[in-house]
């Protein structure tokens, strides 16, 4: 059986900087992938504690941080 994870608190907490700095507005619309505008919306609903949003907002996460690597 599996278990989850904290990754929404995680998020708000030590990995905080690292995820603003992939979710940041400017690098997500010059990356071109995604509309930086429901993203950012999300990112601040998680931030505030009144949604969470972890796990969609991982999947984006996760997608940044291999574009980053790819180049």
């Amino acid at each position: 059986m599996g278990f989850g994870v904290p990754i929404d608190l995680w998020l708000r907490g030590p990995l905080r900087d690292w995820a603003e700095d992939l979710l940041d507005e400017s690098r997500l619309r010059q990356e071109g992938w995604f509309n930086s505008e429901p993203i950012r919306e999300k990112w601040q609903q998680h931030l505030s504690g009144n949604i969470n949003w972890a796990y969609l907002l991982w999947d984006v996460l996760m997608f940044q941080a291999w574009i980053r690597e790819q180049r």
